[in-house]
């Protein structure tokens, strides 16, 4: 029964991410649908897919349902790569479309989408590679659910909301919240061994991301090679 305790409410927060998402996303994509092209809804409904399984892979584990929860892990192999070939086109189409967005934003959200696929991905493989590890994999797989909460609250600041006067400022905010939750996790589990392996290196990934941003307009190899990437050309 104590091993069924382990992080017995996670799908709770796991679904209150999937609600800053919709949210985030609602006036952009959501109330939108129509406007967009199937790259546009692979990327959405592949990312909204993740999160869905994020909650109910903690949910089925708490109700012992372990076959169910293990096959709905396997059909993860197919749905990530959706998730990454996806978020690599729509940096395809932010770059080629860059005359949409306020001038150079696309290299600093670009930036940050490379970080968060390649994150995402890393930790991911980490999961899927300790999957017998209960403490490490749900600690990785919990981590994957910050990658999405980027530009939703990003979005939830600057276009819902509205207290955010910029992207730039937009994104600080992002940021800011998703450290400091990522802190008090860290101080909750702060006995937990596996936060050095987990949580830990992971919130100074983050950091390193904040950090960078602010940086990326002036690295011409940057926008040379991301604009090589997308085949533009201004």
């Amino acid at each position: 029964m104590a091993k069924k305790k382990y992080y017995k409410y996670a799908h709770f927060y796991l679904a209150l991410g999937l609600v800053v998402v919709i949210i985030g996303f609602s006036k952009t994509y959501f109330n939108k649908l129509g406007e967009f092209s199937f790259f546009h809804h692979l990327h959405g409904i592949s990312a909204t897919l993740w999160m869905i399984l994020l909650i109910i892979q903690p949910y089925l584990f708490q109700k012992g349902r372990l076959k169910m929860h293990r096959l709905l892990g396997w059909s993860s192999l197919v749905l990530v790569p959706l998730i990454i070939i996806g978020g690599i086109i729509m940096m395809t189409i932010m770059i080629q479309g860059q005359a949409n967005y306020p001038p150079n934003i696309v290299y600093t959200l670009a930036f940050i989408d490379v970080c968060t696929l390649i994150g995402f991905a890393l930790l991911y493989v980490l999961a899927l590679y300790f999957r017998k590890n209960l403490m490490l994999h749900s600690r990785f797989m919990v981590s994957t659910i910050f990658g999405p909460l980027v530009p939703a609250l990003t979005r939830l600041f600057l276009i819902v909301l509205g207290i955010a006067s910029n992207f730039t400022d937009a994104l600080t905010y992002s940021y800011l919240i998703i450290e400091l939750v990522l802190v008090v996790i860290i101080w909750k589990e702060r006995n937990a061994k596996e936060i050095k392996f987990t949580y830990l290196p992971f919130l100074i990934f983050i950091i390193a991301q904040h950090i960078l941003m602010y940086y990326v307009n002036d690295w011409n190899w940057w926008k040379t090679l991301m604009d090589n990437f997308a085949n533009y050309s201004s």
